[in-house]
C-alpha cells in the first residue's frame, strides 16, 4: 500500500545561536528526504492512523488569480504537510501566518510552544523555525515557503485573513455556512492553517461530507500528529466515512493478448 512520496531536497546546513551561547543544530549537511513510510521508526512513533498517511489526488486547478495559492483547496495533501527528517514540513506564505501556525500546532512532542526562538532560510526557499516547548524540549518545523517577497500576500494574511478567522470560529454553531466559506478562503491562502483544517473536518463530516472531512482531519492530524482529538476522531471518521478513508485504486484493465479477426468482431 503506498503511502505517500519519497522526495529529495537540496543539502543544507542550520546553525542557529540560542540565548547567545547555545547553538541548535537541526541538520549535519544531510540530503533532506522525506520519511513517508508505514515501517519506518519515527513515523511509527507518530502513532497516527494509516488514512492520516494515505494520500488522495486532486487535480490542480487553472487560476488567474494571483492571489490564491491554493484554489478550491486542490493541492495534494502531500504538498501541504508532510515530515521529513524527523520534522513537520509546511506549506505557508506569509511570515504572520508561518508564527500563527507553529503556536497553534505547537511542538511535535505534542506539548504546547512556549515561545519562538527565531527563524533561518535556506537556500532552496525553506523557511525553518525553532521553538522552545513547554516539556523542556527543543522543536523545529520547516515552512515550504510559495510567492515568496509577495508583499500583497503578506498583508493579506495579516489585514484579512486573520479576522476572517475569528468571524469563521464564530459562525460556526450559528451559522456553520458562513463558517465552512471563510474557512475555505482561509486554506486557499495558507493550505496549512491547523485551525481551519480541523474545523472544516467537522463542519464536513457534521454534514455527512466524507471526502471533505477526510482530507482536511488528514492534514490537521499531520501538523498535530499528538492531538488529544486523534483518537476520538479516527473513531468518527471509521464509523461515518469507513469507505472514503483510503482513495480507491482504479482496477487494471485486462486486454487479450489474441486479436479478434475480421468476421469476429463483424456486426
Amino acid at each position: 500500500m503506498a503511502t505517500g512520496k519519497e522526495a529529495s531536497k537540496s543539502k543544507f546546513c542550520i546553525f542557529l545561536i540560542l540565548l547567545g551561547v547555545q547553538v541548535f543544530a537541526l541538520s549535519s549537511c544531510e540530503t533532506i528526504r522525506s520519511f513517508w513510510k508505514p515501517k519506518d521508526a519515527f513515523i511509527k512513533s507518530l502513532d497516527l492512523p494509516d488514512w492520516v498517511l494515505e494520500s488522495s489526488i486532486k487535480l490542480r486547478i487553472f487560476n488567474d488569480s494571483p492571489n490564491v495559492i491554493n484554489p478550491e483547496d486542490a493541492m495534494p495533501e502531500d504538498d501541504i504537510a508532510s515530515y521529513a527528517n524527523q520534522l513537520r514540513v509546511l506549506l505557508a506564505v506569509s511570515p504572520a501566518a508561518m508564527r500563527d501556525i507553529y503556536e497553534m500546532a505547537g511542538c511535535l512532542d505534542g506539548s504546547d510552544l512556549v515561545k519562538v526562538r527565531g527563524n533561518k532560510m535556506t537556500d532552496s526557499g525553506e523557511d525553518i523555525w525553532f521553538g522552545a516547548c513547554k516539556s523542556g524540549t527543543q522543536d523545529a518545523i520547516v515552512f515550504r515557503v510559495l510567492e515568496m517577497g509577495n508583499n500583497q500576500l503578506y498583508y493579506l494574511y495579516e489585514e484579512e485573513l486573520i479576522k476572517t478567522w475569528d468571524e469563521s470560529k464564530k459562525n460556526a454553531k450559528t451559522n456553520p455556512d458562513k463558517s465552512m466559506r471563510l474557512a475555505t478562503k482561509i486554506i486557499e491562502h495558507e493550505p496549512a492553517h491547523p485551525g481551519a483544517r480541523r474545523l472544516l473536518g467537522s463542519l464536513y463530516l457534521k454534514n455527512g461530507y466524507c471526502p471533505g472531512a477526510v482530507r482536511n482531519y488528514r492534514i490537521y492530524l499531520r501538523i498535530l500528529p499528538h492531538s488529544p482529538e486523534k483518537t476520538k476522531i479516527d473513531s468518527l471518521l471509521r464509523k461515518s466515512c469507513g469507505d472514503t478513508l483510503f482513495p480507491k485504486k482504479p482496477e487494471p484493465k485486462e486486454f487479450s493478448d489474441e486479436l479478434p479477426t475480421l468476421e469476429e468482431s463483424a456486426p
